[in-house]
């Protein structure tokens, strides 16, 4: 059985924010400092393309996933969150130009994670933004929307380029970062998020609890 810890053991953590915005959580007896986020760990590399795999394959895995979530508890949810609360803080500020997604993961692979982030990132753009049809501009890009992840492999590439988004070569993403940007980087490592806050604080973000890393 686990043993519990005792309370009074757990040092009392509080939180300061300095003039620039940034919140430094302390204890009694240590201080978490946040640097570059600079990481020892190699980048992890692509996996190969499943032999076979077509374009059209990941295109009838993205129209699956999408019709599965818009009729799941979690999509009503959100819309309405989206609705009522998120979109009335944002009306009066400043204005959204690009989203970035980081960490997605690759498609080709059939991670379920990813498809599900993915249609989850498209709802909050819909909602937030622009409907589907209004998001591509003249050379085909999707307005603003930008994505990276160092594990992408062409299949994954391609797909993207095909929804209109501009696929970053890691680490193009961290320097497009602005204060009107739109970023969604869920299940990321610490280091990686030090970095892409590190030139900017966007608008808005989706992302991991800091007390997940704090606690963890």
């Amino acid at each position: 059985m686990a043993r519990k810890k005792n309370p009074s053991q757990q040092p009392k953590r509080t939180q300061i924010t300095d003039s620039s915005g940034w919140t430094h959580i302390s204890t009694s007896n240590k201080t978490t400092y946040i640097n570059n986020g600079s990481s020892s760990s190699k980048k992890p590399l692509p996996p190969e393309v499943p032999e076979g795999q077509t374009l059209l394959d990941l295109q009838g895995s993205h129209t699956y996933y999408r019709s599965q979530w818009l009729f799941t508890p979690c999509y009503q949810t959100l819309q309405k969150l989206l609705q009522d609360e998120v979109s009335t803080s944002l009306r009066s500020l400043t204005t959204i130009d690009r989203c970035i997604i980081l960490g997605l993961g690759s498609l080709s692979n059939g991670r379920r994670s990813s498809w599900w982030e993915l249609v989850f990132f498209e709802t909050v753009v819909e909602t937030l933004f622009l409907p589907s049809d209004q998001q591509v501009n003249e050379k085909g890009e999707k307005f603003g929307i930008y994505v990276q992840d160092p594990v992408f492999n062409d299949m994954d590439a391609a797909f993207l380029k095909s929804l209109g988004y501009v696929v970053l070569s890691d680490p193009e993403a961290f320097d497009c970062i602005t204060p009107s940007t739109f970023l969604f980087a869920p299940h990321l490592e610490l280091a990686v998020y030090v970095r892409a806050l590190d030139k900017a604080k966007p608008r808005l973000c989706v992302g991991t609890d800091i007390e997940e890393y704090l606690d963890g």
